[in-house]
């Protein structure tokens, strides 16, 4: 588990991630292009329970690199951390969904008494 938390960039206001620990702690990035398809090559759509793996694509920019921490020689690791914390969000993401859609405030008061 990468230990991470939200920040938001100085000029752009976009939300972004940084790192808290670890070899590549205090760099900033944000995600681009996140897709899942749904579809195969051939047009069928996924059953995303059956993949072996999830077809999950992203790009990402870095907005700082502190002390050049990401370079040639920690690009493959710094792409799988980036990978494992998407996954992260997209789960808790998808967890507070369902906890909403489960606990939601439409409740009726009984007439019986």
């Amino acid at each position: 588990m990468h230990n991470f938390h939200y920040v938001y960039h100085k000029e752009t206001d976009e939300q972004a991630l940084r790192l808290q620990e670890g070899p590549f702690e205090g760099v900033v990035w944000i995600y681009k292009d996140v897709k899942l398809p749904i579809h195969d090559e051939d047009g069928n759509r996924l059953d995303l329970e059956e993949v072996d793996t999830i077809p999950l694509t992203f790009r990402y920019d870095v907005l700082y690199n502190k002390d050049g921490v990401v370079n040639e020689d920690t690009l493959d690791e710094f792409n799988k951390v980036v990978g494992d914390i998407l996954m992260t969000v997209l789960d808790e993401g998808l967890e507070d969904e369902v906890s909403e859609e489960i606990g939601n405030d439409d409740t009726e008061q009984s007439d019986l008494q």
